[in-house]
């Protein structure tokens, strides 16, 4: 059980003075100056997961806040926030120094010490304490560091306004993940939930965790607020002297944007320059903690796919990492690319700063008779996803990992940016537009590709929207056997099952996969199951591809996309040098399939652990579509 206390030491920091005397002044604050009241443990053992929360003791609003620890083994990733969230490092003590300023300008510090002990680490730990928006959703996990085999899980609220729409994990036991939005207040609120863990032995172990509910300047018609996104409420440039550092807060993730911003404010990158650099593209990053950008900055510096992105990333305002981000997708409104960030942390420590809510699409298309997935593969062995990255097992993930996980996201994402601002259209947008504007003037490239080159299959078009849409299944849909839905797919010419979503969709997909095993020399595969063996978890192939992105029925439209994305490229001399397509083995397990060909590998622990950990590809990231919003002259509905 964590030990909480309470401390409430402020100092005010003044204007004014006389002389040359600059600095604060000696004279005490005014009696009605608020001080800040921290809420948190004073003393934990080694390995326990700490919160610390910051407010001001009138409950007023903080609108900035920086925290600062005299220890150098201990790194804040959220100390923009007023809520810190660590596990315990070595035994010491630990001082932090909290400035903030009041909504009214008024700067107050105080310090808090916190000791650290050696001792046993408590089987349950609830991870991680942090900050959120009203009205935003919120994931806390209950890790089990005992050897001891869970029979249940419960969880309580223990303070705070009751939370909403509380939902847990997929399986009924054991729910180590809790989910539920922030209620709408008023003022800044802790809400504190305890996990109580069953062991089959009898006995238990809790934890307790604070999230602190921010009071933000909500409008209930804005873009995102009206789709029941509440954005982050700690966003901010990655580099704060960035030119558009202003630009960023107003027009690409917040909950006031009722019209988007003319490209006089914020101007395609494509609009500046040709020959972007990194310093230019970090310049539009917009991120809820600093480590995205950083792992960002690392990416574009290291990655073999670093100096596509900076061409591609010509076409578009902004990016934008946060951990409340699910799915990743692009919008044409804002010009900007908004990116999920699980594909980018590195550490344990940065995971936990994450929503771990699962993609609300994850359910979609339950009741049909089928599944697919998707993986990238390279060298024998799986280029995306990843094993070993189960949130339990505290693992680090490399910077290889890292590239893994961002390289067919940018592709796909950047798919999107280019289809609707093509490389020929940057000189000639008016700066005086806005994007959606330009849009509606100007067809993307992909209604070109659907026109010349469509998909013919009208029965995977209607399972694409029950699959990724959401749309009911009919009963003729629930009768399709897995061997029905491949004989669909392989007598048409999608390079994905996902290609049938939508035309944009599509469009980028197409994209993503021939730069993959064009640049990353990473192979697509696609699968198609029946739904009892995902049921059974024994994922037995009815029907597989490798490379079908190179058949000879789908080159032309990868060449239709990407001619007009990178008209650089000599497409029809790369996919000469391209691999075959190669069909998977009927029948086999798809984790068997990893190596065609007759070829072995040297171990099978790997595929095990990939098995074992069901390690499967999540749905793909998309566009959004258009939010169903009232804005100036009714031209967004």
């Amino acid at each position: 059980m964590r030990w909480v206390s309470y401390l409430s030491v402020a100092f005010v920091v003044g204007c004014g003075g006389s002389g040359d005397n600059d600095g604060p002044t000696n004279s005490p604050p005014p009696a009605n100056a608020p001080e800040l009241v921290i809420s948190g443990p004073s003393e934990v053992v080694v390995g326990d997961s700490v919160g610390l929360v910051v407010t001001a003791s009138d409950n007023s609003s903080l609108s900035s806040v920086n925290w600062r620890v005299d220890q150098e083994n201990l790194k804040l990733l959220t100390a923009h926030t007023q809520v810190v969230g660590f596990d315990a490092p070595t035994a010491g003590d630990y001082l932090f120094t909290i400035s903030a300023r009041t909504a009214s300008g008024r700067a107050i510090n105080t310090d808090y010490s916190l000791t650290v002990i050696e001792g046993e680490t408590p089987d349950a730990v609830v991870r991680v304490d942090h900050q959120a928006a009203e009205g935003g959703r919120i994931s806390l996990r209950v890790d089990n560091n005992s050897t001891k085999t869970i029979e249940s899980v419960s969880w309580q609220q223990t303070a705070g306004p009751a939370a909403v729409d509380v939902v847990y994990d997929d399986n009924d036991d054991p729910k180590q993940n809790i989910y539920f939005d922030a209620p709408r207040v008023t003022s800044d609120v802790i809400i504190a939930y305890r996990a109580t863990i069953q062991y089959d032995d009898g006995s238990d172990a809790s934890d307790e965790a604070q999230v602190l509910v921010k009071d933000m300047e909500i409008v209930d018609d804005a873009f995102f607020t009206r789709s029941e996104m509440y954005t982050s409420s700690h966003m901010q440039a990655y580099r704060k002297d960035s030119p558009y550092a202003d630009a960023l807060d107003e027009c690409v993730y917040n909950n006031r944007i009722t019209y988007p911003c003319e490209f006089e404010t914020l101007p395609l990158i494509g609009q500046e320059t040709e020959s972007p650099t990194i310093d230019d593209i970090l310049n539009r990053t917009y991120v809820s903690h600093p480590w995205m950008g950083n792992a960002f900055k690392k990416y574009l510096e290291n990655a073999p796919a670093g100096d596509d992105m900076l061409s591609l990333l010509r076409a578009v305002t902004a990016v934008v990492i946060s951990y409340d981000i699910r799915p990743s997708f692009y919008w044409v409104v804002t010009g900007a690319i908004y990116l999920d960030a699980r594909n980018f942390w590195r550490t344990p420590a940065e995971r936990d700063t994450l929503n771990t809510e699962p993609d609300y699409r994850s359910a979609f298309g339950n009741e049909l008779a089928y599944r697919t997935t998707w993986r990238y593969v390279k060298d024998g062995e799986y280029y995306y996803p990843q094993p070993g990255l189960a949130p339990e097992l505290r693992n680090t993930r490399t910077q290889l990992g890292v590239e893994q996980a961002i390289d067919w996201l940018l592709y796909h994402e950047l798919g999107h940016a280019n289809d609707f601002f093509n490389y020929a259209s940057w000189s000639q947008i008016p700066l005086s537009t806005t994007p959606f504007d330009w849009f509606e003037d100007n067809a993307p490239k992909s209604d070109g590709l659907e026109t010349s080159l469509p998909l013919m299959s009208p029965e995977l078009h209607a399972l694409a929207q029950v699959n990724f849409g959401g749309e009911t299944a009919t009963a003729e849909q629930k009768a399709y056997t897995a061997a029905d839905v491949a004989a669909f797919y392989q007598d048409d010419v999608a390079s994905s099952f996902y290609s049938y979503y939508t035309s944009r969709e599509d469009y980028a997909t197409l994209f993503e996969q021939f730069m993959m095993l064009y640049r990353i020399k990473a192979s697509s595969d696609v699968g198609v199951f029946t739904a009892e063996t995902f049921e059974n978890e024994e994922y037995v192939l009815t029907w597989g591809q490798r490379n079908r992105i190179n058949q000879s029925s789908v080159q032309p439209r990868a060449k239709y996309v990407v001619n007009r994305i990178l008209p650089e490229l000599n497409v029809d001399e790369i996919q000469a040098s391209l691999p075959e397509p190669q069909l998977l083995p009927e029948g086999e397990d798809w984790y068997e399939t990893l190596v065609l060909d007759g070829e072995t590998i040297e171990s099978t622990e790997s595929l095990s652990l990939f098995r074992s950990q069901k390690v499967l590809a999540k749905d793909r990231p998309e566009i959004q579509p258009l939010l169903p919003v009232a804005v100036m002259e009714g031209k967004l509905n």
